[in-house]
Order: structure tokens, then sequence, then C-alpha cells
């Protein structure tokens, strides 16, 4: 971060490209010391549909020498918030860049529930945007409000790494899910884990861009949508409606016990096999544990060997009923059998 503070004289050259658009800066919000220029907010009127009091925030800074950073910061009435940002040298450029970008992009809303998305904008070919570079958005983050739960992804874990996703409840109240609750969409999905007050989970998405952004809009619009069918219905239908889906992700929690197993007792076979000094197939099986241990490590998730639980019908009579239970529990609230 520069040192010295922004003087007068470079505030008035650095928004008068956002003042000829009607963005007057802030000065009493905005931070000099610290080179940071927040303008005054824009509020959508109703003629915007989806954007119907959605408020629009910009926020400037100089993090370093000739290298800018440009933020617009959207807040819908219902709390979620969607971020655009790009870096570049030139701040009257990257008000164009953000202004082609319609803000109606980040947000997704039907009945139930409402998505917002932050982008990150940069070149082509990745970094800073001049004049002259094409540019694609990248998603960074989602977030959801699905029927008195908020979802959050953090996508921007780094290449080839899956998604972070969370799940909150809203105004505090106690959620009791099962832990294959998203893993039934797909392979994709991963088990949920409770961690004091919210339930973590990951989803693996492409590795590269711009696939990568895509396939996490997909996937995350496609969490969201069954995560409001499911919570719609009762708990006792989630069983009843994907049992087959349930017992799947049990094989899948076991691939990694199931393949461990297999290679234990798979072992003492290898003495029946009449295999030459320099047949591959020797050899391979001669250096099997270091090419194991090889690929273990260079996973990028960890496998989990464990049995995991035969799917049950779920005994409570709402989502939200009954306390914290131990992580993989539902609490039970009926006698019902399970």
């Amino acid at each position: 971060m520069s040192s010295q503070p922004l003087t007068h004289h470079e505030i008035f050259t650095l928004v008068e490209p956002f003042t000829r658009r009607g963005r007057h800066v802030d000065l009493a919000a905005s931070d000099r010391i610290e080179r940071r220029l927040l303008f005054k907010p824009f509020d959508h009127g109703e003629d915007a549909a989806e954007l119907s009091g959605v408020r629009e925030i910009l926020l400037l800074e100089n993090p370093k020498p000739d290298r800018f950073r440009l933020t617009r910061t959207l807040r819908h009435p219902d709390g979620l918030e969607a971020d655009l940002v790009i870096e570049g040298p030139d701040p009257g450029n990257l008000l164009d860049r953000i202004e082609s970008i319609d803000p109606g992009r980040h947000f997704r809303g039907k009945s139930g529930y409402r998505i917002a998305r932050s982008y990150r904008l940069e070149s082509a070919t990745g970094g800073i945007v001049d004049a002259a570079s094409a540019t694609r958005l990248l998603l960074t983050r989602g977030a959801a409000h699905v029927d008195g739960l908020t979802l959050t992804m953090k996508a921007q874990t780094g290449r080839g790494m899956p998604a972070e996703l969370e799940l909150h409840a809203e105004d505090g109240d106690t959620i009791a899910l099962p832990e294959d609750m998203l893993a039934v969409i797909g392979w994709d999905w991963r088990r949920l884990n409770r961690v004091k007050t919210c339930w973590k989970s990951t989803l693996r998405l492409r590795g590269k861009e711009p696939g990568r952004s895509r396939d996490a809009e997909v996937k995350l619009t496609r969490t969201v949508e069954h995560l409001a069918e499911t919570l719609r219905e009762p708990p006792a239908h989630y069983h009843e409606r994907l049992v087959a889906a349930r017992w799947n992700v049990a094989f899948r929690r076991a691939l990694p016990l199931l393949i461990g197993l297999g290679l234990i007792f798979g072992a003492p076979a290898i003495q029946f096999l009449e295999l030459s000094e320099g047949s591959l197939i020797r050899m391979l099986i001669f250096h099997s544990p270091p090419l194991l241990m090889v690929l273990f490590f260079s996973m990028k998730e960890m496998p989990r060997i464990e049995i995991p639980p035969f799917p049950k019908p779920l005994t409570i009579s709402s989502w939200r009923e009954g306390p914290l239970s131990p992580p993989g529990e539902i609490p039970k609230t009926s006698t019902q059998d399970a």
C-alpha cells in the first residue's frame, strides 16, 4: 500500500470520469490515508425488475502505484450482496468495464429462493485489465436464501480445488439435516459436516477457467433448487423420494474402504500368478505400495476410510425441530421406527 495519502488534486483527477456519469464521491466515508474512495450509493428503481430496491456502491482503491481496484457492490433488500471486482491501471477504463456488465446478472430468484453471485473481471489471459485487453468473468462467491437457510459458496479456492459450501440457519434456528442432504444430488457433491452451528461441505468443480465458473454457476443453482424442493416437503418424504440416491451415496462413501479391503485380500492371490521377470504387471505389483502412497497424497481431496451409516427414514417432524445433535445424527422427535 502506498504510504502517501491521496491529495485533493489526485482525488479530483481520479473521480472526474465517475462524476461525468453521475457518480459522486463520498469524502466523509472515504479514507485518504489508505487511498480508498467510496462513492455515494445509487438505488435502482422499481422499473429494474429483479434489481428493484437494490443499492449499488462503488469503491475505488489504489493498492499499488499505477494499480487500481474498482469494486461494485450490489445489496439486495433481503440482505444478499454481490460484488464485481476489476483491477487495472486506468480508473476510467475500469468504470467502463464495470458498467458493461448487467447488474441483473448477479441475481437469480424464483419462488422460495434467491441467488447472489459475485465475480472478478480480468483479462482473457489472466491478471489486470487495460484498455486493449479482452475480459472474462470469473465466479468467486455465491450466496442464497432458501426457505430459512443461507447457503454460501466460496469458488475462488485455487485451480482444481473444490468449492467450499456452508449452510447456516437464519434467526438462530436449530436446523437438523442428514449428512447426505447435498451428496444425493450427484458425485460432485460431498457429505455435510456439522461445525458448531453450521454445516460445511465441498463441491467438485472443473479445474480450468472459463469452464470452472460456468460449472460453478450451474451447480450452485442446482444445489439451491434441490434445497428449496427438499425443505418444502416434510422430512419423511426425503427418504421416500431419494432412497436410491441415498444408497448410492452410502456406496460412494464406502469405496475407499472397499478398495483397501480388496487390496489386502487380493494380495495373497499374487503368488498364484505366473509372471515372467520382465513382466510389466509384475513390476507394477512390486511397486504398488509407493505408487499408491503417491496417488493418495496427490489427490485434491483426501479419501476418508469409513463405514458409512445405512440410509434410514427420517423420524423428525420438521427440519427445524429438536436440539442440536452430534454430527451425522438426526434428532428424533417422534416415536416412529426408523
